[in-house]
């Protein structure tokens, strides 16, 4: 799923890179990448039980963003900022071992209760995980290319004063750089 970056791409990122940079697009180590820019996110939900709308199998894109605030290659913390069906996301993830990221967040789901619609019915607490899988050289620096992700809800809260069985749900993804953030 490696795509090569646009000259124009790499200019875009911040001037970090020269000429030779933008030459050839050869692959470099994901365990030293930085993760920064747009992704195209292709993702499959792989858990729904009780969820409305969601079932195990179904196919989905999404739009991913990826900001480093550091000089490192690998930062401490790389903040999200993602698409989902219902809004946007926007959190925090560590770097727990090299070219591997877990961050925690949560969203407000709609729920039934008898004939009205609570907006902010659940509570949902989810983990999102991202492992960097290809890289390419951008300067001194190496800039991921390629990921691989994994969303977990395991267990919506009830906000509503009916008494309900909230369901989870969990996902899998693939994305590919398509930009600057």
């Amino acid at each position: 799923m490696t795509r090569r970056l646009l000259p124009a791409s790499l200019a875009l990122l911040g001037g970090l890179a020269g000429p030779s940079a933008v030459a050839a697009a050869p692959s470099a180590p994901a365990s030293n990448a930085r993760l920064a820019g747009s992704f195209a996110m292709s993702g499959r939900v792989t858990v729904a039980s009780d969820v409305p709308g969601e079932r195990p199998g179904r196919a989905f894109h999404r739009s991913w963003a990826f900001s480093s605030q550091c000089g490192a290659a690998q930062c401490p913390t790389v903040t999200l900022r993602r698409d989902r069906a219902g809004g946007t996301d926007t959190l925090t993830l560590g770097r727990r071992s090299a070219a591997y990221y877990v961050g925690s967040g949560s969203f407000y789901a709609p729920v039934r209760c008898g004939s009205r619609i609570y907006p902010r019915g659940a509570l949902v607490p989810f983990t999102i995980a991202v492992r960097i899988t290809a890289a390419t050289p951008f300067g001194s620096l190496a800039l991921a290319t390629d990921i691989r992700a994994t969303y977990v809800n395991h267990a919506r809260r009830n906000l509503t004063p009916c008494v309900a069985a909230l369901g989870h749900d969990a996902a899998r993804y693939l994305g590919a750089l398509v930009g600057p953030a």
